[in-house]
């Protein structure tokens, strides 16, 4: 009994420890930083007055709707390749899965930064393979969506490998003894059994496009989004109440995606 009392005590300060930890590093930074928005320069409360001179001003709007439909738009386009590639790598027959798998989760250990300046070198004014393009720019949308799917792909990968793996081999091969044809199989059987990884890795992606800062900042060009709007705010402009209000707004997609998962 007293070594279960001892575990229980352990556990319990355990929990405590982490759950404070979070409080620290989380909850505080970011109730301070929805505090500051209802507040003006002088440090006078003004309740939303801030979040009205938000909704007035055309280019921060601007910025929510190039967030929004950027991230959702890489979200959709990662999740697909990220879903074929994790189908070759867990249930196809192909060689080689060991070396493709560890390419594919290189940027994994990379900041955003790093597939942006890579975009830069191939397909930027004096880059490599800029006529590739066909005269498009990579500086804008077209930059921010290639290298936020290059920066997310190994994210979606793990999850979506991860809900291949553990599915019910059972289920393959009833199917298939049942005599059920290739795409049937994949239709009734590894769609719905990875539908939650789906659903899941689309999520993760949506939120880490919308709150990165490294790929727009360097190839999205004359395009805003929030993550660069809170940069120009605090430190170009010196307005720490307006780049509240606009991280309390990109806070948003955040926890709406995460009730959504």
């Amino acid at each position: 009994m007293k070594a279960l009392d001892r575990e229980r005590w352990l556990t319990g300060a355990g929990l405590g420890l982490a759950l404070a930890t979070l409080v620290v590093i989380v909850a505080l930074p970011v109730a301070a930083l929805v505090g500051q928005s209802f507040f003006d320069r002088a440090g006078a409360f003004v309740g939303l007055a801030n979040f009205a001179r938000y909704l007035d001003n055309p280019a921060l709007v601007q910025s929510a709707f190039n967030s929004v439909w950027l991230a959702a738009l890489s979200a959709v386009l990662c999740t697909a390749i990220a879903y074929v590639y994790a189908y070759a790598l867990t249930l196809s027959c192909m060689r080689g899965k060991g070396p493709l798998r560890a390419v594919a989760l290189l940027p994994l250990l990379a900041p955003s930064l790093l597939p942006a300046i890579s975009l830069i070198y191939l397909f930027g004014n004096q880059g490599i393979f800029k006529d590739w393009l066909g005269g498009l720019s990579i500086y804008g949308p077209l930059g921010i969506v290639l290298g936020s799917v290059f920066w997310t792909l190994p994210h979606a990968l793990l999850i979506l490998t991860t809900a291949m793996a553990t599915s019910d081999g059972r289920l393959y091969e009833a199917a298939q003894t049942l005599g059920a044809s290739r795409w049937r199989i994949f239709r009734t059987v590894t769609l719905p059994a990875s539908r939650y990884g789906l659903i899941v890795a689309c999520m993760v992606v949506f939120v880490l496009v919308i709150t990165d800062f490294g790929v727009p900042k360097v190839v999205g060009g004359q395009t805003g989004v929030l993550a660069t709007d809170i940069y120009k705010q605090v430190v170009g402009q010196q307005n720490f109440q307006m780049g509240a209000v606009v991280g309390f707004v990109l806070l948003i997609p955040a926890v709406l995606s995460f009730a959504v998962e």
